[in-house]
């Protein structure tokens, strides 16, 4: 991926190369690059906390700062911490600048920031209960179509757009596994409803063609004891 294409730095700011430290926001959204270089120069603690790629030094730094960071600086220390798997500390600061910066002109940035940050949660949290996954995920999913909705022309949008297509496919999956685990405990209804919730609410998907087949070979069995 070319430096000016990378789908985690702002418009106005420079790009510039790779390092080994920066492996889990490889991982998380393709490619990561140096702190940014925006209108305002972040202060020189801050400075040297995002040339190091600590997040928690940098995000530190800005609770003790005397006055408050420029959003520039903001979103430079938000996109560490997102490279670092910090995604609460993410969350906190995009979330405050998308309410106090309605208007800044790489609020749509701020709100793609917070969109991976939310995805990472969910993401991590790949070993709960399906029940829950289901559950949380499809709040994550809302958050990544909100910024599609509010955002439809923004740069970002074509990084969110994936990353929706890939989540519609897994909450399908869990949604199936869900099913799977209600007919091994012996509750056929409601598997099959769920089951039939996969076929009607995830067209286009591997589970759901999975679910329909599964309906399907149901059905004709059904028919087959009834004659």
């Amino acid at each position: 991926m070319k430096p000016e294409q990378n789908p985690i730095t702002p418009r106005r700011f420079r790009p510039a190369a790779l390092t080994a430290s920066t492996l889990f926001g490889l991982i998380l959204a393709g490619c990561a690059t140096t702190p940014p270089t925006g209108s305002e120069p972040p202060p020189e603690d801050i400075r040297y906390a995002l040339e190091r790629g600590d997040c928690r030094a940098a995000y530190s730094a800005l609770d003790t700062a005397d006055a408050p960071a420029s959003v520039d600086v903001r979103l430079s220390v938000a996109r560490v911490c997102l490279q670092r798997g910090e995604f609460a500390r993410t969350r906190n600061l995009t979330d405050t600048i998308r309410q106090e910066n309605p208007d800044h002109p790489d609020i749509d940035y701020a709100a793609y920031l917070g969109a991976l940050a939310h995805l990472g949660t969910w993401n991590r949290a790949a070993s709960a209960p399906p029940q829950q996954r289901s559950e949380q995920g499809r709040q994550v999913f809302l958050r990544l179509a909100a910024f599609l909705n509010d955002y439809p022309m923004s740069e970002y949008a074509e990084s969110i757009a994936p990353r929706l297509a890939r989540m519609r496919e897994n909450l399908a999956d869990i949604e199936l596994e869900i099913a799977d685990r209600s007919a091994a405990a012996g509750h056929a209804e409601e598997a099959r409803a769920r089951i039939e919730y996969v076929r009607d609410y995830y067209p286009g998907t591997t589970a759901a063609q999975t679910a329909a087949e599964r309906l399907e070979a149901r059905d004709a069995g059904e028919d087959d004891a009834g004659d």
